[in-house]
């Protein structure tokens, strides 16, 4: 059994509107529907190790302002807190939109989760975890380099890296310092093919492979998972979901991955409880699971 994980990156408002299509270039668009959560990949990430029952921080810098009352009135309620508190600016937030068949569109804010700075991870009791997970927003942002230096500076602790769409944005030194601590790398198709310049799943994950002398997970969507380990190449087959949205799909899917890792189960296990979690969270709104749905999910 590990010791548990520290989970660094944005807690967020998420703002969900649902849409029939993406609205082209000077149209005029009505919304369906909207509704206001707290998201941000770590939330999303630490809400799934709190479903399992694993030891976690979440690490997320909660600032002062509108966006960051909702936020920790919020992560209260839902049983999270954060030990890194601001007072110099406002959270940001992601306009999420839905398409009716599901698929979504990010656009962002930018607010106190892109500037991590040094001095917050001195407080953090270190020996009490044995994992780290970073999201790829936080390692673009300015404060990318504080982050880098903190796990410089712990190399005991098992990376787990999803660096998300910005992948081909973040500074290459900074991804080579990243993968220079050999972290596990979790991905989806796009995100594998166009940061490797490949279209081939099997080639982009042994090119990431090498850059990082890790194991690679590259998440398919319904054909399931393509993990590339130790040299050997497997599918982890997922069950078919009734897609409501997307939201939270790949968050959910590794926070279901460390959990179970920390638990003691093998990649190909972990990924098959993680498929049937984010099989759970795309069936309902939004990026979050209730207790209920989370124990129906572990049955299924």
């Amino acid at each position: 059994m590990g010791k548990g994980c520290i989970v660094i990156g944005a807690a967020m408002l998420d703002i969900v509107m649902e849409i029939d299509q993406i609205p082209k270039s000077g149209t005029d668009v009505y919304a369906k529907g909207q509704s206001m959560m707290v998201g941000g990949c770590a939330y999303n990430v630490a809400d799934i190790l709190k479903h399992f029952g694993v030891n976690y921080t979440l690490f997320a810098p909660i600032g002062t302002g509108m966006y960051a009352d909702f936020i920790r009135k919020e992560l209260k309620k839902a049983g999270h807190e954060s030990p890194v508190h601001c007072e110099d600016s406002d959270n940001g937030y992601c306009l999420c939109m839905v398409e009716a068949d599901g698929e979504r569109t990010f656009l962002t804010v930018p607010g106190i989760e892109c500037h991590f700075q040094e001095e917050w991870f001195s407080a953090l009791p270190v020996d009490s975890y044995d994992s780290v997970y970073v999201s790829g927003y936080e390692l673009e942002g300015e404060g990318g380099d504080a982050i880098l230096n903190f796990l410089e500076s712990n190399q005991e602790l098992t990376v787990y890296y999803a660096p998300g769409p910005r992948i081909t944005y973040i500074d290459p030194e900074k991804s080579k310092r990243m993968y220079a601590l050999h972290p596990v790398m979790h991905l989806n198709e796009l995100e594998a093919v166009t940061s490797t310049n490949t279209d081939d799943i099997t080639q982009a994950a042994e090119m990431l492979s090498k850059s990082t002398g890790n194991t690679v997970l590259i998440t398919l969507g319904k054909q399931g998972v393509h993990l590339f380990e130790k040299g050997i190449h497997t599918l982890v087959p997922s069950k078919q979901a009734t897609v409501v949205d997307t939201i939270g799909a790949g968050d959910s899917h590794i926070g279901a991955v460390i959990a179970m890792r920390t638990m003691g189960n093998s990649f190909p296990e972990a990924i098959a409880m993680a498929n049937r979690i984010s099989a759970k969270v795309v069936s309902v709104k939004g990026p979050v699971i209730t207790t209920e749905e989370f124990e129906d999910a572990k049955q299924d």
